[in-house]
């Protein structure tokens, strides 16, 4: 096949594992970074709305590219100072610069394929690609505890068994991923990105 992922997977230092299914090299990933804030939960003031966040559109093609349909992906929200506030204001302790968040809530049946991320969400702040590459990072944060049939996949990583407060860091530019929920329950996430800055890197390092 020619597809859109496979010509994204081309520029991917992970191509060769993911194609012969070895496992996923441990830089990729930091799975928990951190148990932190495992107190923030869910509540009546959580706004989704499905429609105030653009998705990213080389992501989108992807998957209609398969004939999915991208409404069935996840539900979404954007996070910022006037929507879903609560969220936004915990943001902002974090060691990113110019952060970039969205609610994601996936409900049972729903599926995002594998795909590779242009991240466009973040071209206003950095418009070049290269730099972007370099300076942009994004973690999951998960706002629920993991339920049975959730799972998170990088390359070939099955991440499962999280806890409220967990969160998972991956080269987003190099590595396929993908999401599946055929549970029973709703699982939510935090989607944060934004650029890095020396104390973020230090965070990363010591979850090693």
């Amino acid at each position: 096949m020619n597809t859109i992922f496979d010509k994204l997977l081309e520029r991917s230092s992970y191509k060769d594992r993911f194609l012969n299914n070895k496992s996923l090299p441990k830089k990729y990933y930091r799975f928990p970074l951190c148990n932190i804030s495992a107190e923030l939960g869910l509540n009546e003031k959580i706004k989704l709305d499905g429609g105030s966040y653009e998705r990213c559109k080389i992501g989108t093609a992807q998957i209609i590219e398969l004939e999915y349909d991208i409404k069935t992906t996840f539900d979404s929200a954007l996070v910022n100072s006037t929507q879903n506030k609560e969220l936004w204001n915990w943001i902002k302790s974090w060691h990113l610069k110019n952060p970039v968040a969205t609610l994601n809530k996936q409900k049972p049946g729903q599926l995002y394929p594998f795909h590779l991320d242009g991240m466009e969400s973040y071209d206003k702040i950095i418009p070049d690609i290269n730099e972007k590459k370099e300076k942009v990072r994004r973690v999951f944060i998960f706002l629920n505890d993991w339920s049975p049939g959730q799972i998170v996949m990088l390359g070939t990583k099955l991440c499962t068994n999280w806890k409220k407060g967990d969160v998972l860091w991956f080269d987003w530019y190099h590595v396929p991923h993908g999401t599946v929920n055929f549970g029973r329950n709703d699982r939510y996430l935090l989607q944060l990105t934004g650029e890095t800055t020396p104390a973020f890197e230090k965070l990363i390092q010591n979850s090693i």
